[in-house]
């Protein structure tokens, strides 16, 4: 499971960027679907919102910047997934 899960949340993001560019500039949005659920001022706010909101379905997080920035958290590292070893 890659990136290919979030295309539909990726794609509505990009469709509505310029509209959160005006009024929510440097927050960070939660999506999931083709819903903006809501925005946030942290990357933890808007995860544990996704998390109660949705549990183990995929939703997307992501900074409303004028350039983005490629982050990559494994799931691993936030208990997403555990490692049996």
């Amino acid at each position: 499971m890659g990136l290919e899960v979030l295309e539909k949340e990726l794609r509505f993001f990009d469709q509505i960027k310029p509209d959160l560019m005006k009024a929510h500039k440097g927050k960070i949005a939660l999506i999931k679907d083709e819903h903006l659920v809501d925005t946030f001022t942290t990357l933890e706010e808007a995860y544990k919102e996704g998390i109660t909101r949705f549990g183990k379905e995929p939703f997307l997080i992501k900074p409303v910047h004028e350039i983005e920035e490629q982050q990559r958290i494994p799931a691993l590292a936030v208990n997403l997934l555990h490692a049996n070893l």
